[in-house]
């Protein structure tokens, strides 16, 4: 799961546009006033070495403040808890860029970090000498003084991020996504009022291609069943649906190969617990002739719902007893080019 966060953060995250929707409406406004966000870019960077990405995933843009270059780190915070002394990482962090900037240009960055968080207990912010128990103010010089900025996706109401505070539909439903992942029920319970800003951004290319990436996301984060996440785009765009079916067969079919198709569909799990290797073989051994089958079914059940609607879903009971894996593939293709629903009933009947 962390992987499957941090693949859905880099990919949102790394599109200026959103950046710069999330800046504008996170920042303080005295520290907005010093960027000139348009000249944010993408560095390509990371600072984050194997003991730092334990903690954080970073997506590092270069921002001009007059003359000056500000380092922009947002930082995600992939784990469902916070982390308990964030200084500590933040100042290893930090110096790595200090030292880069030492070495480049003789003087060291400006570096903002931004903590982008959506665990399922609040964050509660402290500072440094917080940390230290029986803090003497004393020795307070000795300690490294600096702030960061916290972005608690728990503080937003959902309402919040649907409503005004941020404009790119793109970044209003990846925040939903992000807020309510580790509540699944509530986030299936309002998957369709969350996809629904998207409705027209779904009609072009650029909005489709965010959608596999939901869909994606859903996919590997999350136990909603398929048919929940189809049934919930379709209703808001028929090639949203198309998309959302294509993408979810095809990460059905990976599944399979990757020895987790039981715990998508039937329930089994092992696959993915015991490791790639293992759990490929036993997904061969004991699930991939029941997954594929299965799979299939629910590929011909939505194609002839979203092709035929509730006649097409009629016309599926004559397909549930079919137990041939090669007949259910031709069925499949069939729906795909088939002009009406005679050419499949007559297909059955062979």
């Amino acid at each position: 799961m962390p992987k499957s966060h941090d693949i859905f953060f880099r990919e949102e995250f790394s599109k200026r546009e959103n950046s710069i929707d999330f800046i504008e409406g996170t920042f303080p406004e005295k520290v907005l006033n010093k960027l000139n966000l348009s000249t944010l870019s993408n560095s390509s960077s990371s600072y984050t070495d194997e003991e730092l990405k334990e903690y954080f995933s970073d997506i590092v843009y270069t921002c001009k403040s007059e003359d000056k270059e500000v380092v922009i780190s947002l930082l995600f915070e992939h784990k469902s808890y916070p982390v308990p002394f964030p200084h500590i990482q933040l100042l290893k962090y930090k110096s790595k860029i200090w030292e880069l900037g030492i070495k480049q240009t003789g003087k060291p960055t400006q570096v903002i970090p931004v903590i982008l968080y959506h665990g399922r207990e609040p964050w509660k912010k402290r500072g440094m000498a917080d940390y230290f128990d029986g803090y003497d103010e004393v020795f307070g010089s000795f300690l490294p003084q600096f702030d960061y900025l916290l972005i608690d996706l728990s503080k937003f109401s959902n309402e919040e991020l649907k409503g005004a505070v941020f404009k790119k539909t793109a970044l209003k439903i990846t925040l939903l996504m992000m807020k309510n992942i580790f509540h699944e029920e509530i986030l299936e319970r309002n998957l369709a009022d969350y996809l629904e800003i998207g409705r027209l951004y779904f009609e072009e290319e650029k909005g489709l291609k965010f959608l596999e990436s939901i869909v994606r996301y859903l996919y590997k984060s999350t136990n909603i069943e398929v048919d929940k996440v189809i049934s919930a785009t379709k209703t808001i765009s028929e090639r949203g649906g198309e998309v959302t079916m294509t993408t979810a067969m095809r990460l059905i079919e990976q599944g399979k190969k990757e020895g987790r198709i039981e715990g998508k569909i039937e329930g089994e799990k092992e696959g993915e617990l015991k490791g790639e290797l293992k759990g490929e073989l036993k997904g061969e051994l004991k699930g991939e002739l029941k997954g594929r089958r299965n799979g299939l079914k629910i590929a011909v059940e939505l194609g002839l719902e979203l092709k035929f609607g509730i006649e097409g879903l009629k016309l599926f009971e004559r397909v549930a007893g079919i137990e041939s894996i090669e007949r259910l593939h031709v069925i499949k293709e069939a729906i795909k080019i088939s002009k009406n629903l005679e050419e499949i009933s007559k297909l059955l009947e062979t």
